[in-house]
């Protein structure tokens, strides 16, 4: 983290979650960089991230005052519970707006700060597993395709800075579920009587392995670039799978376990026993 010892990092959504989470780390790293106490200063500013002019103060009020953004961290998204069935366009509206063109417009905003300012930074993506694949869940696939975009987009922000031959950072971030408020929300909403929205025995990731897991993409050297970082929590796979009851497992474990197969090598087929 050294190289980026006194330098300027925005955190979008840093009030609370992953967000806050996030910005107490950078504080901590900080203060380590500079064998201290001395936490690094932290400026907050009331943005709506969905508003492009008033992205484009923040970001300008940063330049002006601060001498530019090194760093800056996607994390500011919604999670919307509307089914492509019976959902509403403004749901929708929200999510894409939220997580993905926010996103896109605070990304070129760093970008063009890092180039006025010769700064050769860093800019990470808050994506999530559902950005990676298709969500099992009833009426989250709006969310889960705008996760998808924010994938989609990390790669195309990597290839239009090769382009034009920048040495700007893209990384995305991947988490499994994180205790944040809004998942909990969604969890007791789970819990209501004829709730669209099941989710059974969630292992869930601490916020703070999240913003762990930035300070470890950040702490790379220049040469180096972890593209994606996957986390979810021990015990848990990336993509949800089909989970049958502790019994079903058992019986087709005892119904296996006298069976072995031969592997005809000519003829690529196998038999049972």
């Amino acid at each position: 983290m050294e190289q980026w010892k006194g330098k300027v990092a925005i955190v979008t959504g840093g009030s609370a979650g992953i967000g806050e989470a996030i910005v107490v780390k950078l504080e901590l790293a900080e203060s380590l960089n500079g064998k201290g106490n001395n936490h690094g200063t932290v400026h907050t500013k009331v943005c709506d991230v969905t508003n492009e002019q008033v992205v484009k103060n923040v970001f300008s009020w940063v330049d002006s005052t601060l001498g530019g953004v090194s760093i800056l961290i996607n994390n500011a998204g919604t999670v919307k519970i509307s089914s492509l069935l019976n959902g509403k366009l403004e749901d929708w509206k929200d999510t894409m707006n939220l997580n993905v063109l926010a996103l896109n417009v605070c990304s070129r905003e760093a970008y063009q700060s890092m180039t006025r300012n010769k700064i050769d930074g860093h800019i990470i993506q808050v994506n999530s597993i559902g950005g990676h694949h298709i969500t099992p869940y009833f009426a989250m696939k709006m969310s889960n395709a705008s996760k998808v975009a924010v994938s989609v987009l990390c790669e195309g922000l990597r290839h239009d800075l090769q382009l034009v031959g920048s040495k700007i950072k893209v990384s995305s971030i991947s988490p499994g579920g994180v205790s944040t408020d809004l998942l909990l929300r969604l969890l007791e909403r789970s819990k209501e009587p004829n709730s669209t929205f099941q989710v059974k025995d969630l292992n869930i990731l601490k916020t703070e392995d999240v913003a762990n897991a930035d300070i470890t993409i950040l702490a790379t050297p220049p040469t180096v670039l972890i593209a994606e970082l996957t986390i979810v929590p021990n015990g848990s796979t990336i993509q949800p799978h089909f989970q049958p009851s502790p019994e079903v497992v058992e019986n087709l474990l005892n119904s296996y376990k006298n069976m072995y197969f031969i592997l005809n090598t000519t003829t690529f087929s196998f038999q049972c026993y």
